[in-house]
């Protein structure tokens, strides 16, 4: 027999099949966009901490340098260490200059000197191994001269019976003002071996002693 039935409403939902779950909808919150916004965040953090250790890496190590080269120009010549293998030398005044003599009279235990020798009057630098070297010089003036403030580095060869003059620098002081000048030259020579280095001023009275030093360093 056939049917004929008809009716307006839909049929029942069919049962659904043993060990089937139907899939839950999407819980608010993990829209495409909010898990872009969570991976920028993440990797933000990552650089953030990464670029901030860095950083405290290169501070720790630039610390480090600074100590080790401020330690370095505080030591006497015992405290220098065997790795400084290049011949230097940075030279501190000496307080108590002899009369108004011109030449400078340097301070042996508070410099820094390294395969690079003085005269017994310590007033001179003797050169022991030959090179080009970097050579310079700071003098100030805290007094007034009739004559010109000059200071001059002199260098004199072994065979030679008068040194010559390689630098030289000025400054000027009013005399009715008391007030400070500094001189500073440098200057890079080819150096042979017992070659012989010192610094001239007009006059050693004329000197703020605190401000002068002498020095040079092989290339």
């Amino acid at each position: 027999m056939i049917n004929t039935f008809h009716t307006s409403y839909n049929p029942p939902p069919v049962p659904p099949r043993s060990g089937y779950s139907r899939p839950l909808p999407p819980l608010p919150g993990t829209t495409p966009l909010l898990k872009f916004l969570s991976v920028m965040l993440l990797l933000l953090m990552v650089l953030t901490f990464g670029g901030f250790f860095y950083l405290s890496q290169k501070f720790s190590q630039a610390l480090a340098v600074r100590e080790q080269a401020a330690a370095a120009a505080a030591a006497p010549m015992k405290g220098l260490a065997p790795s400084f293998s290049r011949p230097a030398a940075h030279m501190v005044l000496q307080t108590e200059q002899p009369g108004s003599n011109k030449q400078l009279v340097w301070n042996k235990e508070h410099s820094l000197m390294w395969e690079v020798e003085t005269s017994k009057a310590r007033d001179t630098l003797i050169i022991k191994s030959p090179g080009i070297y970097f050579i310079y010089s700071q003098i100030t003036f805290s007094k007034h001269s009739s004559s010109s403030l000059k200071q001059s580095i002199w260098r004199k060869k072994p065979n030679d019976k008068e040194p010559e003059e390689i630098l030289k620098s000025f400054c000027s002081l009013d005399s009715k003002i008391p007030d400070m000048c500094t001189a500073s030259l440098s200057g890079m020579f080819h150096l042979k071996e017992k070659q012989e280095l010192h610094v001239q001023v007009t006059n050693t009275s004329l000197l703020n002693k605190d401000s002068c030093s002498f020095g040079l360093f092989k290339l």
